[in-house]
């Protein structure tokens, strides 16, 4: 299947309110500079108004790809003080079930969880601040990619540093 082609079966799966231009919001800016132009980006809060779903979820939601891969990268957005881990590791792991909905049938999906902080993590244990983040999902554990909000290029330096881009 296309690139183009799966990022259309995405947009198909959602309500049109739901998707944006913009990775950013709450408080925390992220810059599109860089990035792939064929792109989809949902806005997670909005999506899951429409469903009526209550459940945790990321802010936002962006598919993109190559020759070789579809990117699911659900983004969860601290732009106001710390973020609580328990809490964001949960947002997350919905936003990376939510996610693997919308590919279904689709092949060769990578998974990245990132979030953008202005101020950190609040780690629940103080001996293990600044340690990566890791969520379990399909069997695998996945590493967070945490960048900050307001730098220049942060999406794409994230994603570029990781390999993903």
């Amino acid at each position: 299947m296309k690139l183009n082609k799966g990022l259309t079966h995405i947009q198909g799966q959602v309500s049109k309110n739901s998707i944006t231009k913009d990775c950013g919001g709450e408080g925390c800016k992220v810059y599109r500079t860089d990035m792939p132009r064929q792109k989809v980006v949902i806005n997670v809060e909005k999506e899951f108004e429409s469903r009526k779903n209550s459940s945790k979820r990321c802010d936002r939601l962006l598919f993109y790809g190559n020759k070789r891969s579809l990117y699911a990268v659900p983004i969860e957005l601290k732009g106001r003080g710390k973020g609580d881990e328990s809490q964001v590791l949960e947002q997350l792991k919905n936003g990376l079930e939510f996610a693997a909905t919308l590919v279904k049938g689709l092949k060769n999906t990578v998974y990245v969880p990132i979030v953008f902080t202005k101020k950190g993590i609040r780690s629940r244990s103080p001996r293990q601040q600044n340690r990566e983040l890791k969520v379990k999902f399909k069997g695998k554990t996945l590493t967070v990619l945490t960048g900050r909000c307001g730098r220049k290029n942060n999406l794409a330096n994230l994603l570029s540093e990781a390999g993903y881009l």
